[in-house]
Order: structure tokens, then C-alpha cells, then sequence
């Protein structure tokens, strides 16, 4: 077996490169520039151009229509996701990158990813890259004819473990959708499949098992708002991986100019968002803190009658299932879909014994715990799979494996 001969390419991200390559800027190969403003009436819609941008945001466009294929990568936010395309609207937010010789666009489609970003970015809250910054990068390169070898192979590497990624990707939305099923047919039907059942009269529950009642919020909940007045609470956000410590000090996402003016939420308090009803949540709080004065802190004022941990699991499917969705009002296109009180306190609830609500807690927690570790499983590979194509695509775009 012949060892290639490799030289040190004087860039660490890039490391040794076979003898024979070179190293030189981007812009000796490509023009980098933005798309241009365009007020967003401008914008024509024929379906025939993929809109290319942060967010996937239209108005800010640039066609690009051209005979080579070019790269595009994200110029702020969403810096390093990079595209293929030959013809495009382009926003602003986005970097082009037009050939103008001796390097293949498919070959920088695969090189760019490898780029250590955080290097070259600018540090403010949204990650930011410049045209001046992206071309004085330095790149490895080989002759035109080796680029495409790589390039071929690469398409077939990178096509299957995607084909792959994406099947596990919809194999976790099953089990998310199987949960959801699961636990909406434990809180409206109850753990008997045999209990004779009866029409609750109220549609997202249907029947219920005959023993059991429906029961509006208001008898059972109470809302409550106390303000703080005071700082030095831990700062609560409802996320939709629940209640969250927000660490102020990072100064990330929205920040409060006094949260002396939050209001307090105690253990076992809900805390529900309820100004957008699509990307909200509501949890039950483990600890004291505070939380945005928009939110709504409401508490169980039946212990007889309730257990919270089973209400938890009712109000959280009625985000999943979105049943409080269907009740809003405003402007779902602004995040301002909003479940008004009224509303909330007349939504009607199954109501089982304070016994079977226990009964079907435990089932729930042991059902959604397996699906959850499944789900956790899958994330995990693809996680894996990610990084191998990374770390495989890097190995051939700077000549350390062998075409």
C-alpha cells in the first residue's frame, strides 16, 4: 500500500493536505455578495424559485438566475446553513457566492459546513457574517477533475446516511403522535377498556367512563397574580420543555427591564403562556420563583377533587391536541393567538375520582418514560450520524482520505 505524501496546510481548521493541493481564498474562486431589498409587493411567487433566506423570510429578495450553480450560506442567524441552487430568490440575510473559475460549486457546497464560523463571525445576538469576512477565508483545493470525483462520491456517502436521518426523523414523530394518543385516551377515557362509558356532551372529550364527571375550569382552578415588588426570585420561562430557570446573566432571549414587576409563582402553582397558543406551554412549578406578568399563574383550590399532576397532563394535551388553539383569538401570523380568560375558566375538564387520577398518572409516567427514552435513543443516532457525515465530508474536501 502507497502513502500519499501530505504537507501542512498552515490553516489549523484545515490541518495537512495531500502534497500535490494548494491553499488560496475564497474569493480567488467566487464573487461573495447579498441579496438586495425589495419591497416584498415586488416579490413574485411563480413557484418555480425555492426562497433562500433566515427564517425562510420572503420580500428581501435577489433572483439569481444563471446558468452555473451557486452557494449560498446564511449572513445572519442562520450562518453555515449553505445551499445549492441555479436559480433562487435570495434574501439579504444571505451570503452569495458566484464561480468564477477552477473551483467546482458542488466542491465549496461541501467545503463551506467545515468552516470554523465562530472564528470569522461577529459577536452579537444573532450570529453575523460579512461578504469581506466569508472571501479572505482560505480553502483547500485540487484540480477540477479530483473535486468531482469527490464531489460524486459525496453525493452518494451523503444521500444515504440522509435517507436515513430522515427516516428516523419521522419515526420520532410516530412515537411524539403515539404518545399524545396515548395519554389523550388515559385522561378522557380512563384505564378500563371494558367500564361502561357515556356522552360527556363535550366534543374534544367525547365519551367518558360513566362514573366520571365534566367540570368547568372555574370549579376547580383559581387564577391569581401577585407581583413581586422585590428582585432576587429565581426567573421562571415556560418553555416547551417546560418551566425553566432563565439565567438572566447570559442576557439571552427576551429580557425584562424590572422583574420586581414579575408576579410570583409558588410550588404547584400552573403557569400557563397563553398569549400564543400555537409555540406556548403550561407546566406545574417544583420551586418558588416569578414569571412575566403576561403569563397565567393559576392554582387547585379542590384538593379533594384534584390531583395537579393529572390536570398537567389534560392541559398539556390541550396544547398538543391544540383544542385551546381552536378557542383563541387575535393574530395567530404575530404569535398573539391568545386563550382569553373567560374562555379558560368555562373549558370544560374530565373529572375522574381524585383515586383514578392517580391510577392514571402512574400509567401515563410509565408509558410516556419508555417512549421518551425511545424517542431520546433516536435523537441520539442521528445526532452520531451528523457528526460522521461532518467529519466524513471533511476528511475528502481536504484530501485526508483518498478518492
Amino acid at each position: 500500500m502507497i502513502t500519499k505524501k501530505m504537507k501542512d496546510s498552515t490553516v489549523e481548521w484545515i490541518g495537512e493536505i495531500p502534497e500535490s493541493w494548494k491553499v488560496a481564498k475564497i474569493k480567488k474562486f467566487f464573487n461573495v455578495f447579498s441579496g438586495e431589498y425589495i419591497e416584498r409587493d415586488s416579490y413574485i411567487d411563480n413557484g418555480l424559485y425555492p426562497v433562500i433566506g433566515s427564517n425562510g423570510e420572503i420580500g428581501r429578495t435577489n433572483e439569481i438566475n444563471n446558468n452555473s450553480k451557486v452557494v449560498t450560506t446564511g449572513r445572519v442567524g442562520t450562518i453555515g446553513k449553505v445551499h445549492l441552487v441555479e436559480k433562487a430568490w435570495i434574501t439579504d440575510n444571505t451570503l452569495i457566492l458566484k464561480p468564477i473559475g477552477n473551483m467546482l460549486s458542488s466542491y465549496l457546497y461541501y467545503l463551506i459546513p467545515s468552516l470554523d464560523f465562530n472564528l470569522i463571525s461577529s459577536g452579537t445576538a444573532q450570529p453575523l457574517i460579512t461578504s469581506t469576512k466569508l472571501k479572505e477565508q482560505k480553502v483547500p483545493f485540487t484540480n477540477i477533475e479530483k473535486q468531482q470525483k469527490i464531489v460524486n462520491l459525496l453525493e452518494i456517502k451523503v444521500s444515504q446516511m440522509d435517507l436515513i436521518i430522515e427516516h428516523t426523523k419521522q419515526s420520532i414523530e410516530e412515537l411524539k403522535k403515539y404518545k399524545q394518543s396515548i395519554i389523550t385516551e388515559a385522561v378522557t377515557k380512563g384505564l378500563n377498556p371494558n367500564v361502561k362509558m357515556k356522552d360527556s356532551g363535550i366534543e374534544w372529550i367525547g365519551n367518558v367512563p360513566e362514573a366520571w364527571d365534566v367540570i368547568k375550569t372555574n370549579r376547580l382552578f383559581s387564577i391569581k397574580k401577585e407581583i413581586a415588588n422585590n428582585t432576587g426570585y429565581d426567573i421562571l420561562s415556560v418553555t416547551q420543555r417546560g418551566l425553566k430557570v432563565k439565567d438572566i446573566t447570559q442576557n439571552e432571549g427576551q429580557m425584562a427591564a424590572d422583574y420586581s414587576k414579575y408576579q410570583i409563582v409558588q410550588p404547584d402553582d400552573f403557569v400557563m403562556n397563553h398569549m400564543d397558543l400555537l409555540t406556548g406551554w403550561v407546566d406545574l412549578a417544583v420551586q418558588e420563583g416569578v414569571t412575566s406578568p403576561d403569563y397565567r399563574v393559576f392554582y387547585n383550590k379542590q384538593n379533594e377533587l384534584v390531583f395537579n399532576r393529572f390536570y398537567l397532563y389534560v392541559f398539556q394535551i390541550c396544547y398538543l391536541n391544540k383544542i385551546f388553539y381552536g378557542l383563541g383569538q387575535g393574530v395567530s401570523n404575530f404569535g398573539r393567538w391568545r386563550l382569553q380568560t373567560d374562555k379558560f375558566l368555562n373549558f370544560y375538564l374530565p373529572l375522574p375520582t381524585f383515586e383514578e387520577q392517580i391510577e392514571i398518572v402512574n400509567y401515563l409516567d410509565s408509558q410516556t418514560n419508555k417512549v421518551d427514552s425511545l424517542i431520546q435513543d433516536k435523537v441520539k443516532a442521528i445526532e452520531e450520524l451528523e457528526k460522521y457525515k461532518k467529519s466524513l465530508i471533511y476528511e475528502y474536501v481536504t484530501g485526508k482520505k483518498e478518492v
